[in-house]
């Protein structure tokens, strides 16, 4: 089995070929595509659009196998129908998916930091008991979606402004907490704000591939 560990930009989780055959091929796209393209969206656009005909191929009960300049055959791709028909799918898969998991970042964060509160005011909607389940699962689905969307992130363009923007606007969030009184908690705010704001700048990446 190769090993895609060295191929950073590569998206996790990506179902290998079968055969070992398969997988070297696989592997010589991906060394051709990694010299070829330096924009991380199109590589991976490109390792998934030939994931994506490799199986149509075995469907269809006949081998894919390129033989040659490998270069030459990806900057091919792009001229194809195919290949516009599988570019306007799949990025509008992740911009669904970015959408998504920024929605319930927002959502989640604003119980997570709620809850917060109550524990340092004392002062619970239900009581202690239900308010900590209700933090407990809303810190859970924070988690997955936000290691979600750092992955997305990755596959497009370095995480580092996305990821300071969420600690910043978190920081932000746990500070108003603490200076303005209940009436006048504006976290959902904050953080609807870097949401969009992630939001135009993720998508703006799209538009690059």
């Amino acid at each position: 089995m190769i090993d895609l560990t060295k191929y950073t930009w590569l998206k996790p989780h990506l179902p290998l070929p079968e055969t070992l055959e398969e997988q070297e091929d696989f592997q010589d796209i991906l060394k051709a595509i990694e010299k070829k393209e330096s924009n991380l969206g199109l590589r991976n656009l490109y390792a998934n659009y030939y994931l994506d005909q490799l199986q149509k191929a075995k469907e269809e009960g006949r081998s894919l196998h390129y033989e040659g300049n490998l270069g030459k055959e990806i900057r091919s791709w792009a001229k194809s129908q195919s290949f516009k028909k599988f570019k306007e799918t799949y990025l509008k898969e992740d911009k669904a998916k970015f959408q998504l998991s920024g929605i319930v970042i927002v959502i989640t964060g604003t119980l997570i930091l709620f809850f917060l509160r109550a524990i340092l005011a004392q002062e619970f909607v239900v009581n202690f008991s239900v308010d900590a389940i209700v933090g407990a699962i809303a810190l859970v689905f924070f988690y997955r979606n936000m290691k979600m969307k750092m992955r997305l992130i990755k596959s497009y363009t370095p995480v580092r402004d996305y990821l300071y923007m969420d600690i910043a606007s978190f920081v932000m969030c746990i500070l108003l907490k603490m200076w303005l009184p209940p009436a006048f908690d504006v976290s959902i705010i904050v953080l609807v704000i870097a949401y969009y704001v992630q939001r135009r700048k993720f998508e703006n990446f799209l538009k690059t591939v």
